[in-house]
Order: C-alpha cells, then structure tokens, then sequence
C-alpha cells in the first residue's frame, strides 16, 4: 500500500454519502477477538474508495468478525473505521494530512449507558491502573494516549485551539502518575458536576481559524475523547501486521472496557 496523499483523498472521498460521522444512537454490535465468534459479513466500502483503503477498512472489519461502521468526512482530518460499539471501540483511521494509519481503542463522551467516560475517569483517579497496563505492553513509547476535548456546535465539533488535555498526546511511557492524574482532572472538568460529571460541561474555547459569525472565543458545551492507538505499518504482511497490533493492544482496550463498567 502506498501512503495517502492530499490528492488521493480527494479522489477517495469526493461526493461520499456513506462516510459520515455518526451519532451515539447509530450504534453496532460490539467487535471482539474471541475465535468462536460467528463471523459477521463486512460492510461494503463506500462507493468510489480507493481499493488499497477500501480492502484496509475491510480487513478491520473481518478480523473483528464485524460489520464495522465508517467515519469522516472529505474535509475532516481523518477517516476510518470503528466496531460501533456502545462505549468502548476498537477502531482504525486513516489521517489525510499525514498519510498516518492509526489503530487503538476508542472512548467518546457520550451518554452510551450512563456516561462510560466518566466512570473511566473516576476509577482512575480513585485506583489507577496505568503503570500496571504499561507493564504488560513491549514497547509502551509506542503506544500513544490522546486524552481531547470535543467542542460541540449542536452536533459537529469545530476544531478548537484547547483540544489536547495535557497540552499533547503522550506516549504511554512518557506518562507519569502525577502527569496522569493532572489529565484525568482537566477531562473530568470536561463533565458537567452539577450532574455528577453525566452531561457536557460548558467552557470558553477558542476556534481555529476564522468564523464566518461569531466571536473566535465561544462558550460551548465540551466533552471528554479519549482514543489510546499505536501506528499499524503497511510494510509487508498487512494482515499479519493488523492482527499482532490488536495483540499487542488487547491489554489496553481490556483496561479502558473494564474500568468504563466498574
């Protein structure tokens, strides 16, 4: 596979209808890694996708044994794909400024059942699990947290100058506790705690770029992201390569789902 240029993508996405964002409502069954699992018929590509990305998204979806559900947008950073999940998502995007592909677990700020984002946040401020997560990973530079703030402008989300909690992503190593905890607070600030942190929080945000009305610094309704991903190379086996980065993430996406329940 080659990697995406701006041009390419162009070509991929122009005119699609069936690469959107989705709303929390519009939910699929949840993917997992169990052998036993009845294999579950991919979801077409949309129409007019390159092939090399289009066989990309499908691998996903078959070696989950799921449906999958596409994501993104022509002029979105990004594109991909997510196991719909209910909460936490397996997913894998592709970025149409880098080329990047990108594949991890998934956890929006999303009501799903009762806020799973928040009980994430709580339990690891309360007992966290982050250092015993990182022993379990080979390469923990490798593996990457991006802790966001989505900015919400009814049901978009306009890129925001504070996106970033924590001022950046961080590699898995680079994350101490006391960098962790100072994360989790400013996400949970993200929460409203007049609804015992279940709803959006509302905060001044300032937009990239130049509305077309508007003041640049908005009061918006926010919410926590949290994708946790490593980089999957398109270099050889490509299937190979998909299915040991689900391996080598299994413990992750087991900590994020299990700590979103507790």
């Amino acid at each position: 596979m080659s990697i995406i240029s701006r041009n390419a993508i162009v070509s991929i996405l122009s005119g699609q209808t069936e690469i959107r964002e989705i709303d929390a409502d519009e939910v699929m069954e949840k993917g997992d890694l169990s052998p036993n699992k009845k294999i579950t018929k991919p979801a077409r590509a949309p129409k007019g996708m390159d092939s090399e990305y289009a066989e990309l998204l499908q691998l996903f979806s078959s070696t989950l044994n799921v449906k999958g559900r596409p994501f993104g947008q022509l002029n979105r950073p990004g594109f991909g794909i997510s196991d719909g999940a209910s909460g936490v998502q397996w997913n894998l995007s592709v970025s149409t400024q880098t080329g990047d592909i990108r594949l991890g677990v998934n956890l929006e700020g999303m009501t799903y059942n009762n806020w799973p984002i928040s009980t994430f946040i709580q339990a690891e401020m309360k007992n966290p699990l982050l250092e015993s997560v990182k022993s379990q990973l080979a390469a923990p530079e490798n593996v990457f947290v991006s802790f966001t703030r989505d900015a919400w402008q009814v049901t978009s989300r306009p890129p925001i100058v504070e996106k970033y909690l924590g001022g950046k992503e961080h590699s898995l190593a680079e994350i101490s506790a006391e960098r962790w905890l100072a994360i989790l607070t400013e996400a949970l600030g993200c929460l409203s705690a007049e609804s015992h942190y279940r709803s959006r929080a509302k905060q001044t945000v300032t937009l990239e770029g130049t509305p077309r009305k508007g003041e640049k610094t908005r009061l918006m309704e926010v919410s926590p992201h949290l994708r946790i991903w490593s980089a999957l190379s398109l270099e050889g086996d490509v299937e190979e390569n998909m299915k040991r980065k689900f391996e080598q993430l299994e413990p992750v996406y087991t900590w994020v789902k299990k700590a979103s329940e507790v």
